[in-house]
């Protein structure tokens, strides 16, 4: 127990000095130290289990379990995913990357070990973020129902990414910083007594029912309240300090003896031992490569996706007072910083809720209003029984900002955008588009904000476009025309967003290297479709070759050869995009050279079809 402090350190040195060089979320497990050493310590994994929302904290649990000298690999090609894995490790009892599953996959496990009779814990580690989401709830709501023994830590940091927003921040800031304590009864000073000892027993401190039943003041006049823990049959505990190894680990050896289910709150700083990320715990969620000594890190001039987007859309705000921007928890990821200081009237953060931010859209557009909802792509997918059930059956003008349309790189499988296509081209009425670089993805934003027939989506990519400087003044693009860039005999090649740069190096090479005549077409719209131009070049080539950002599987090129089939056109459809399967992390180049989003695979495709047969 004595040498944990210093254990702690060196963590948290190894974790400062391996991130500074590969990039990672370095703010969400300097706050976990303690904690994860004290589970270790209390528990015993793989028969216990530890179940981590979103598990992006889970780097110090990686180097407790065998990992240690893999954690310079974090993130990187190959190496360790920069969030919990299954088939990484068998003390990973649960994946994820995505806010709000712990709770209910716990209970699933401790409800499969009741039925088993077996004696193994669960435990479940969720931030006070995670509360925000919808399905926390529903799991609190069963949680008595399904199992006598569970324990559940809530990490309370006050921040996801960026700071917490809601009811709920506000309900357990209260529970943190409220004075007024009432009555300690039995259970709470039997705990007192395990933990602290038996002197502790007379102190009324941050404990079980002093939170419980702490004070709040009305209209001058203070009165009890309960805890709403208590009232899902789950018992409170906490909150109690977070940093403290020694009083973590005595809670937890109270606590798994508890047969009943059970919830400690701990208060943590994100970011602690580091200076920088105390400062700006929003940027040390999640950033790349950074200066030990200054916490800076490399910056580029030109204006990512994100950026142009937030700017674009505020600057159009500020013109039409009708237009809002929402996002869910996201105003730094999806840029929407800007439009929340420029604009905080109208400008909304709900939280991790995706379902709710999409019919607060809805409920937004039912009275005039033009929403712009900024989500990415991959979380976009929570809401998609909103986009057809809320927004497409009603037509109601909702606009779908789709950050990270494509591969996300270092982040992995559950957070590469590559089923947007997939899941909204079904969709009847919804209109969906990709850009080829910043000036038309303004112009696309200009359309989507004059656009009130029903819901619009784009898609883009993480990080910097081609460069290309939007105009002074944005111009409205035709709904479903596609620009027709060079005209051919021989091969049509349909670039789609950020993919156009391959489909034109593979145009110069056919003409160079074969002596073909190429016709590039920038298609602009997934839905609807450019079907007089599409099937005008696919009659005259002798092959289509598409370019997409997404899974082959339903994507781009399947609405082109859908389209060929209905009119009879029997002209041979090339695809390039991701195969249907989950891709792994690493950089772009790299998992686009591994799985064949190359110019050269195009090239090579092309040429097998074009080949004389015999």
């Amino acid at each position: 127990m004595e040498q944990l402090p210093a254990l702690a350190d060196k963590i948290r040195e190894t974790l400062i000095e391996t991130l500074s060089e590969t990039g990672g979320h370095l703010g969400p497990n300097l706050g976990v130290v303690e904690l994860t050493l004290a589970l270790h310590r209390v528990f015993d994994t793989p028969k216990d289990k530890f179940v981590f929302d979103v598990a992006h904290q889970g780097y110090v649990h990686k180097m407790l379990t065998g990992r240690w000298d893999q954690i310079h690999t974090i993130r990187q090609y190959e190496g360790l995913n920069g969030f919990l894995l299954r088939s990484e490790s068998e003390h990973d009892s649960y994946g994820a990357g995505h806010a709000g599953t712990a709770l209910s996959a716990a209970l699933g496990m401790a409800s499969a070990r009741d039925l088993r009779g077996t004696d193994e814990n669960v435990i479940c580690v969720a931030g006070d973020a995670a509360f925000t989401c919808g399905p926390v709830f529903e799991a609190l709501n069963n949680v008595a129902a399904h199992t006598r023994r569970l324990i559940i830590v809530l990490n309370d940091n006050e921040w996801s990414i960026d700071r917490n927003v809601g009811a709920i921040a506000k309900y357990f800031n209260t529970i943190t910083t409220h004075q007024g304590f009432a009555g300690l009864h039995q259970k709470a000073a039997q705990f007192v007594e395990f933990v602290l000892g038996k002197e502790a027993r007379r102190l009324a401190g941050k404990v079980e029912e002093s939170a419980k039943n702490f004070l709040l003041p009305q209209s001058g006049v203070a009165s009890n309240r309960s805890v709403m823990f208590d009232e899902f049959g789950v018992r409170y505990y906490g909150p109690i300090d977070g940093h403290d190894v020694r009083l973590l680990t005595q809670t937890f050896e109270f606590l798994k003896t508890q047969d009943e289910p059970v919830i400690l709150h701990i208060i943590t700083e994100k970011g602690r031992g580091y200076k920088p990320a105390l400062a700006d715990p929003g940027k040390f969620h999640g950033l790349g490569k950074y200066n030990i000594e200054t916490g800076e890190t490399s910056a580029t001039r030109t204006p990512t996706y994100s950026q142009v987007f937030a700017r674009s859309v505020t600057d159009f705000a500020k013109d039409d007072e009708k237009i809002v921007a929402i996002t869910a928890a996201m105003p730094g990821g999806t840029g929407l910083s800007v439009f929340k200081k420029e604009l905080p009237q109208r400008y909304f953060d709900v939280g991790i809720a995706e379902e709710h931010a999409a019919l607060f859209a809805c409920g937004l557009a039912t009275q005039g209003l033009r929403p712009f909802l900024a989500i990415y792509s991959t979380f976009m997918q929570r809401a998609y029984d909103m986009i057809i059930h809320d927004m497409a059956i009603q037509k109601l003008p909702v606009r779908l900002c789709m950050d990270r349309g494509g591969l996300s790189g270092d982040d992995g499988p559950t957070h590469h955008g590559l089923f947007d296509i997939a899941y909204l081209r079904p969709v009847p009425g919804l209109v969906h588009m990709q850009p080829k670089d910043e000036d038309e993805f303004v112009d696309m934003l200009w359309t989507m904000a004059n656009y009130d027939e029903g819901p619009i989506a784009i898609r883009y990519p993480r990080g910097v476009g081609p460069g290309v400087t939007p105009k002074d003044q944005p111009r409205l693009l035709e709904i479903g025309q596609a620009e027709l860039v060079a005209e051919g005999e021989d091969v049509a090649l349909l670039g789609l967003g950020d993919l156009f740069p391959m489909a034109e190096e593979v145009k110069r090479r056919l003409e160079a290297e074969d002596g073909l005549s190429v016709s590039l077409i920038n298609p602009r719209w997934i839905k609807p479709l450019d079907e007089t131009l599409i099937l005008e070049q696919a009659r005259r080539v002798k092959v289509v070759c598409t370019f997409e950002d997404h899974v082959l599987t339903n994507g781009f090129g399947c609405g082109v050869m859908e389209l060929l089939a209905e009119h009879r056109v029997t002209t041979p459809v090339v695809r390039i995009g991701w195969p249907d399967a989950f891709v792994e992390h690493g950089t772009i180049p790299i998992l686009r050279e591994k799985n064949g989003l190359t110019a050269e695979a195009a090239l090579q495709k092309i040429r097998e079809v074009l080949a004389p047969r015999g």
